[in-house]
């Protein structure tokens, strides 16, 4: 679509256009394209640059700014911010890039700069934090004044890159940022690599223009570049230029966004991400998820090797269209996580929150489900879910025509569930992380030991597989295999024996002692608190040896803390966990320089004195806390 510049009465130095797109819609060039949306005397602006797209608003009859809407961090996007926050203009940032506004300073502190293989382009980040009023949740929608503006996540040119889609002047217009600057062309591609020497950038791309180009847009307008029509073609171009990209340097030939559902059985579909989602299908369409998670590796191992300070994986929304459209998936019913690892979870509170899918989780698992700041487990996903349901040992269900039984499975983590039941006359088992295939032949577990680990978790699990014998297991990870008798007594046998290694490694005479740091533990872990707050914790005592226990404790709290009590002493039975209530106050001038407030326990176990057992970190800033958009104060347990 061709623009016309609107040049009379306009003061402009060389590089700076106003232009008009349509009668609701400019655009000012400046160090990105800044976008302007009019609603009478009034705006929004996509993305802000210098600022010195404030200089020419009167001459639009435009009074004021409502709003900046950001669709990434760097800096040519958002340099001006700081003036915006002298304006009191109010500034949404991306979910997932708030950090790279907020805490910059945190991150300049932290960003590793020698031996560096983590080559993603943050290092054009704001020198200084600027203050953000709310941020753009993923797949939402942001209303202002009749428009509203849909956020599509769109990883690639950052990791937390989004483009926003809203209906102007009769066109639906897709404010796509960095994404594409032109039909088949990006502005930059050192942005588009993210650990060194890989395509996880390229890989990121393919899924984000196949996504943007599912929204049927008239107009693109991007952050670099002029604004286009026909963009099915301009995306579509683009999209084919990476995957054969993909497929020269890096020998890609099925991007993450191809990774598809597969029947395995008439009622069971799987789709092979980064973790397996299982998926029954009833014969009235409604579905029972096992896990939802990454679509593929990629999109976990940005975030999981090369984290930043600040970051939390970002959640994609993957193959549901294909299980409608293929497989005859009409509702997402119920969904239920094999264990509560990142890689397993992170697409249930998408489910929830646009499917209104129920939630059902192994009993043990619904407190970190629902209060995830609450504990320091390895994979812990962040964004609170509620739980519709907890089950219990052995309990067993009806869904629809399918009866499944549930039980704890430890090993991996303490937090693990396998479920049970029969499928198109096939004995089933969702086993999650606790069986795995070993090379050569055979099955084996895993253990994690910083999940909470006991002495004798392998053993319980390789037993109860051993007495139901499931024919075909469905796991995280690979599969599904059919597997018989024999190699239930192999995989028997190398959980006892993975318990006997350990006890061979392990000094202590109470294995326990050297497999769960946690028998100490202050709840929550990460509990917000404001200056002047009073906050309600726990001490949390599990007694892990065979006879009676006492702990005698105190807390060590930062200069002008308190807490009430402050020192106690509690008694635990063998196997028994205690917990004693206790109030922490915030002094009233207390520094938020910093946003984590450490604070610990000093313990002695049955007249032994063992030192600073446990620890917490108190969250001195809960409105950054982008889970909650820092309302929700997050109650937990401890409440």
């Amino acid at each position: 679509m061709k623009t016309r510049k609107c040049t009379k009465g306009l003061s402009r130095s060389q590089g700076e256009v106003l232009e008009k797109i349509s009668e609701n819609l400019y655009l000012f060039e400046d160090t990105c394209n800044v976008y302007i949306v009019k609603a009478g005397d009034r705006a929004v602006l996509i993305d802000f640059g210098s600022g010195k797209v404030l200089d020419e608003l009167a001459h639009l009859g435009i009074s004021q700014v409502d709003w900046i809407l950001h669709t990434h961090h760097h800096r040519d996007q958002c340099q001006g911010d700081a003036i915006a926050n002298e304006r009191n203009i109010p500034i949404a940032v991306p979910a997932q890039e708030r950090p790279y506004f907020d805490e910059v300073e945190v991150f300049w502190g932290s960003r590793q700069i020698y031996d560096n293989y983590n080559v993603r382009q943050t290092f054009f980040t704001l020198t200084q934090s600027v203050r953000t009023s709310r941020v753009l949740e993923d797949y939402e929608t942001f209303e202002w004044e009749g428009h509203r503006f849909f956020v599509q996540p769109t990883p690639g040119h950052s990791l937390g890159h989004t483009a926003l889609i809203a209906e102007i002047d009769g066109q639906k217009v897709g404010f796509s940022g960095d994404l594409i600057a032109a039909p088949g062309k990006v502005q930059t591609l050192y942005d588009l690599q993210y650990a060194y020497a890989q395509g996880d950038g390229c890989d990121y791309m393919v899924y984000s223009l196949s996504k943007m180009r599912n929204h049927h847009t008239d107009l693109l307008c991007p952050s670099h570049g002029r604004p286009f029509g026909e963009t099915a073609d301009a995306l579509q171009s683009l999209e084919s230029k990476f995957r054969s990209y993909l497929e020269h340097r890096f020998n890609i030939n099925t991007p993450s966004l191809d990774v598809a559902p597969r029947s395995i059985l008439p009622h069971l579909v799987q789709i092979p991400g980064c973790s397996n989602t299982w998926i029954v299908i009833s014969d009235s369409g409604k579905a029972l998820f096992i896990d939802y998670g990454s679509p593929s590796r990629t999109f976990l191992y940005s975030f999981e090797v090369f984290f930043e300070a600040g970051n939390r994986l970002r959640p994609l929304e993957h193959n549901l269209d294909i299980l409608r459209d293929s497989f005859g998936m009409k509702q997402i019913d119920l969904a239920l996580p094999s264990h509560y690892h990142d890689d397993h979870v992170n697409g249930l509170p998408y489910l929830q929150q646009h499917h209104d899918t129920k939630i059902w989780c192994f009993e043990n698992m619904v407190d970190i489900l629902e209060h995830p700041h609450g504990y320091k487990l390895g994979c812990t996903f962040p964004t609170p879910m509620k739980v519709d349901r907890g089950l219990g040992q052995g309990e067993t269900f009806q869904w629809e025509e399918f009866e499944f039984q549930v039980f704890h499975t430890p090993g991996h983590a303490d937090y693990h569930m396998g479920m049970f039941g029969e499928i198109d006359g096939t004995r089933v088992a969702f086993s999650g992380d606790e069986v795995g295939a070993v090379e050569g032949g055979g099955y084996k577990s895993n253990n994690i030991w910083r999940n909470h680990v006991h002495a004798n978790s392998h053993e319980i699990t390789g037993k109860l597989y051993l007495e139901h014998q499931p024919e075909l297991v469905c796991p995280g990870h690979n599969g599904p295999w059919e597997i018989g008798p024999e190699e239930w007594e192999v995989y028997h046998d190398w959980c006892l024996t993975e318990q006997t290694h350990w006890r061979g490694l392990a000094a202590p005479e109470n294995l326990e002692e050297a497999l769960y740091p946690d028998h100490v533990f202050l709840y929550p872990y990460q509990p917000p608190a404001a200056p002047g707050e009073k906050v309600r914790m726990q001490v949390w005592f599990e007694n892990i040896t065979s006879e009676q226990s006492t702990l005698e404790y105190e807390l060590v709290l930062p200069e002008g803390w308190e807490a009430q009590p402050d020192r106690g002493t509690v008694t635990a039975e063998p196997g028994k966990k205690e917990i004693v209530d206790f109030l922490l106050s915030v002094p009233e001038d207390q520094s938020v320089a910093y946003r984590r407030q450490p604070i610990a326990l000093d313990a002695t176990l049955d007249g032994v004195y063992r030192g600073q057992l446990a620890e917490a970190v108190v969250d001195m800033r809960p409105d950054l806390d982008w889970d909650t958009g820092g309302m929700d104060r997050r109650p937990s347990a401890a409440d």
